[in-house]
């Protein structure tokens, strides 16, 4: 057992390992990635390159200005898979993906792309998204719904289960693969174009396109509901910095409108920036594989989602209690 900084105990570990699967933070962990591929490449001590990395990476790498606007350009990680691929390093992820890309020479490598993830996981440990808590603190410190100037934005979502199969196709394949029914490290063909392992093996995850203000009408009446928000509450048009310090302050907190705002790198900004933005994905790879969204719109899992929270939540008070 270890953690992201122990770096020696990750790339030992990955040497033991003929699949790698990284669902762990990867902008400010370069140096464990650069690890864990090190170890698959010397796996067994003769660095063959037939091992395989998937690798977890984010769709705010193409994330546009944070100013609620809508009509904003598709990505597709096909079509525009050699403009993603170059995107600079102050791109959320862009260091990160470079350092897997260049691993493909020795390493069977795919990046999975998602935008944001939506459900309730079977998991028995992270039932809900990273973004569920700050959703809803957010409309809580504000008593109300809230979009950034008109929420026009539109963002990718996917729920967790469909983005669960988007790992079971690769790993499936990777496998296969090593259980010698394909030789390797020749990329699988599942359409007779398109490798699933390699540099360009990006893979968005996205199962629908929802407007900003239209995933607030779904959530405001749940949050109603639970009496997270008062019951006449509308959707207040704010900008970043308000939603940032809004969020920072908390439900009854003292909000300063002077104040400056968080820093740019910190959590509550970024947060505050990902209302806004837009981030439409077009998942053509890993649909030309077959893939296809199963659980049905994110709007609809909120109730289930907000009761899950609220359970979660109850249960830390009281273990502080």
């Amino acid at each position: 057992m270890g953690d992201l900084g122990q770096t020696d105990v990750l790339q030992k570990a990955s040497q033991e390992a003929d699949i790698v699967i990284n669902t762990a933070p990867d902008i400010t962990h370069a140096e464990a990635i650069v690890a864990v591929l090190g170890g698959i490449k010397t796996h067994g001590g003769n660095g063959d390159g037939n091992r395989y990395y998937i690798h977890t990476s984010g769709a705010s790498l193409i994330w546009d200005e944070p100013e609620g606007r809508g009509n904003a350009r598709w990505w597709d990680d096909i079509d525009d898979i050699a403009t993603i691929s170059a995107l600079e390093e102050k791109h959320t992820h862009a260091v990160t993906d470079q350092i897997v890309r260049e691993a493909a020479p020795d390493v069977n490598v795919a990046i999975i792309s998602p935008g944001f993830v939506g459900g309730i996981s079977p998991s028995i440990e992270h039932q809900l998204p990273i973004t569920t808590p700050a959703l809803i603190n957010t409309a809580r410190a504000f008593d109300s719904g809230f979009k950034i100037a008109k929420g026009d934005n539109c963002h990718a979502w996917i729920h967790v289960q469909d983005l669960a199969d988007m790992y079971l196709i690769l790993v499936n394949d990777a496998w296969t693969a090593l259980g010698g029914q394909r030789p390797p490290p020749s990329p699988s063909r599942l359409d007779s174009d398109l490798p699933l392992w390699g540099p360009e093996a990006y893979y968005f995850a996205s199962g629908e396109d929802i407007r900003f203000a239209d995933f607030m009408d779904g959530l405001v009446p749940v949050l109603k509901q639970h009496g997270i928000i008062r019951t006449d509450a509308g959707i207040d048009s704010v900008n970043v910095t308000v939603a940032a310090r809004k969020s920072l302050a908390g439900p009854g907190g003292e909000y300063d409108a002077l104040a400056p705002p968080p820093p740019p790198d910190s959590w509550a900004m970024h947060i505050a920036v990902m209302y806004g933005v837009n981030m439409r994905l077009r998942p053509s790879r890993i649909e030309r594989l077959g893939w296809k969204a199963k659980m049905g719109s994110i709007v609809g899992t909120l109730p289930a989602v907000v009761a899950e929270f609220l359970q979660q939540e109850a249960k830390e008070k009281a273990q502080i209690a």
